[in-house]
């Protein structure tokens, strides 16, 4: 329904930066990960049936990968979708880093 009404009163468009934004601040708010200190580590393709997000993240020793990982994938969708309306069709998570700081700490 809805969907009904912005089809009715125009189109809304949502600028990857915003989708970029979104997906910075639920992996800020993840224990455990880092975005990655690469020039471009959230890159944004637009399809017809919505967007694809690749994310290249820094995990520190000891994170169970699969876990945080789907956690993650689940918790971007969802929370797109409710804020912005934007189908996220994939979420793909590149590990580029790991970080042993807590490993040399001990």
């Amino acid at each position: 329904m809805a969907n009904d009404t912005i089809k009715k009163n125009g189109n809304i468009e949502v600028a990857d930066g915003v989708i970029i934004a979104f997906v910075e601040k639920i992996v800020t708010e993840t224990k455990g990960i880092a975005i990655s200190k690469k020039k471009k580590s959230i890159k944004v393709t637009t399809y017809d049936g919505g967007k694809k997000i690749d994310c290249f993240l820094e995990v520190n020793y000891g994170v169970i990968i699969p876990e945080i990982v789907n956690n993650l994938q689940s918790k971007v969708k969802k929370t797109i979708k409710l804020m912005t309306g934007v189908d996220i069709t994939e979420f793909n998570v590149i590990i580029d880093s790991l970080n042993i700081d807590t490993l040399l700490e001990k």
